[in-house]
């Protein structure tokens, strides 16, 4: 339980303080509510006194009962008050840090993790860590204090009497601790299965022409089959936890009727007064129902328990440092020296050992066969992750020294895959300048030659995207992205295949678009399409991780057995 509250206080954050104060208050009022049966016994020995009952002897004992009653039905009041007041609050604060963590976290991390499983950590599992931390760890509380107060009272009676709850609680201990193991398993388990579920969905919904066309759209579509197959045997396995729970219930039961045979067998033979028999009776009963509902909620506590592990694995994931002293560019050049990088968990090199400088204001080309290193030079250059071997400067400072934020604002990346929110046009394009006005905007997608396409449609620049960007051509989204840029301004331009799925028409829209964009920038294109590099200043033709070759057009074509010419000859 003690790892279980920790996790709560971790994840409640900023709210961790009332949550505490909730809890002690819900301790306090667990413990009046047990010294309330408590009273029970000094109004069971007055009234079954010898001679005629006086109420006054009992006026204070019930004022007391009154007095208990009150003051945990004010800390209940206070208790509530946090559920109530503070869940949602919890619930939003849970989901910023998390997306605070998202955006601290280097790419390279960000890139390994599904959708669908990031999804579920967001909604899922933040709803029911929110639930755990605002109401069930006050039930747990009520639980697990009162049910320990009343067997102190029951010992205080006869220590027989509780010697006998006792030994029961510790033949039921092992059983619970093997469900609630069990339970956290299973809860893992299908947390694990369900965000996998989720991530199928979402490829199966953007996978339909695909799937349709090879007629594979239905219940037996290959990225569905087998979650949904996982998902079910994961929830099947998890009703084992059940049997254990009916075990330890069972003993529980087994426990009480023990007591109170045993109270019986000692009132029959004089050791225990009536009073006391009484009261035993009372406090068992009051016991049955925390108990019963403790056992009968395991499963829910380590749903919980599950959901807050998972939220606390994610906060937990490092930071893209940046390492002191923190420096500024003096300029807007790359100089590249012996960087070497290869992804996680992978042994091949995607850059090894590659020198290369990129001067201000100009306009570099990586060439190459695919999987040659040329995306991962890009994702370096905007610091995706670190090297581990070499470094990279811009205007002379090492990017591991730039503060993240610096860095980005230096530079424009523009993807083969475009990303658009499901926004209008015009939020879409002013992400690249927060508070742009519409005549900046719509400056912005003239010069990428997107203007006159966004003006014919009904609702102009207020026209949704679509979800990624679906309501669109490929063309289009890419010019939306260049307008994007555009409106950023920033000295540094990163292109990664922007043509490359385009048609001949797309192209030649796209290709004036990236014209106006790369004007005075330092600029670095990766293309597969010759014809869209040849004014580069410079072509590096990239292979194996390395730079093989380096040069303009005409000093590459001419080695006749150059790399490069053989890659322009063969386009050809």
């Amino acid at each position: 339980m003690m790892r279980l509250y920790r996790m709560m206080i971790s994840v409640a954050g900023e709210f961790a303080g009332a949550l505490r104060r909730t809890l002690f208050c819900s301790a306090v009022a667990a413990l009046m509510q047990a010294a309330g049966w408590a009273i029970a016994l000094p109004l069971f020995q007055r009234v079954l006194a010898p001679g005629p009952l006086v109420l006054g002897s009992m006026l204070p004992w019930l004022a007391g009962l009154l007095g208990l009653m009150v003051a945990e039905g004010v800390l209940r009041w206070r208790e509530a008050d946090f559920i109530y007041r503070y869940w949602h609050r919890v619930t939003e604060a849970m989901r910023l840090r998390l997306a605070r963590r998202l955006r601290a976290m280097p790419l390279e991390r960000l890139a390994q993790r599904k959708s669908g499983d990031l999804a579920t950590i967001l909604g899922n599992n933040v709803t029911f860590a929110a639930t755990a931390i605002s109401s069930l760890a006050t039930l747990a509380v009520q639980l697990l204090i009162v049910p320990a107060a009343l067997l102190l009272l029951i010992f205080v009676l006869d220590w027989r009497l509780g010697g006998v709850l006792a030994i029961g609680a510790l033949l039921i201990v092992p059983v619970m601790r093997q469900a609630r193991r069990r339970a956290n398993n299973d809860f893992q388990r299908i947390d694990r299965a369900d965000a996998q579920a989720s991530a199928a969905i979402v490829e199966y919904v953007q996978g339909q022409a695909m799937l349709r066309a090879s007629g594979r759209s239905g219940t037996s579509a290959p990225c569905l089959e087998q979650v949904f197959h996982r998902q079910h045997e994961a929830q099947h396995q998890a009703g084992g936890t059940v049997r254990y729970i009916a075990h330890a219930q069972l003993l529980m039961q087994l426990t009480m009727l023990a007591t109170v045979a045993l109270g019986l067998m000692l009132y029959s033979e004089g050791e225990l007064p009536l009073a006391s028999l009484l009261c035993l009776i009372l406090l068992v009963v009051q016991m049955v129902e925390p108990l019963t509902l403790g056992l009968s909620m395991v499963r829910l506590f380590e749903l919980a328990d599950a959901s807050l592990q998972r939220i606390n694995v994610l906060l937990a994931e490092a930071d893209l440092i940046t390492q002191v002293p923190q420096q500024q560019p003096e300029g807007f050049d790359f100089s590249l020296e012996n960087v070497s990088f290869r992804y996680e968990n992978q042994t091949a090199w995607a850059v090894n050992n590659l020198t290369l400088s990129i001067p201000e204001k100009s306009l570099t080309a990586l060439v190459g066969p695919s999987g040659g290193g040329k995306t991962t030079l890009t994702r370096l250059l905007s610091r995706f992750a670190d090297p581990q071997q070499g470094g990279i400067r811009l205007g002379g400072a090492d990017l591991r020294h730039l503060p993240p934020e610096s860095l980005l604002s230096s530079v424009a990346v523009v993807f083969q895959d475009v990303w658009l929110m499901d926004d209008s046009l015009a939020s879409n394009i002013a992400l690249g300048k927060p508070g742009a006005t519409l005549a900046e905007v719509e400056d912005a997608a003239r010069k990428a030659h997107i203007h006159h396409v966004i003006s014919r449609l009904p609702q102009g620049y207020d026209t949704r995207a679509g979800e990624a960007g679906s309501a669109l051509s490929g063309g289009e989204r890419q010019r939306i992205a260049i307008a994007r840029a555009i409106l950023k301004d920033a000295p540094v331009v990163l292109l990664d295949e922007p043509t490359a799925s385009l048609d001949s028409e797309s192209e030649y829209q796209v290709q004036k678009a990236i014209e106006a964009l790369v004007a005075d920038k330092t600029v670095v294109i990766v293309a597969h399409r010759l014809s869209t590099i040849r004014a580069a200043d410079r072509i590096a033709y990239i292979a194996n991780g390395g730079c093989l070759e380096l040069g303009s057009h005409e000093q590459l074509m001419a080695h006749p057995e150059g790399h490069y010419r053989q890659l322009v000859m063969a386009q050809r």
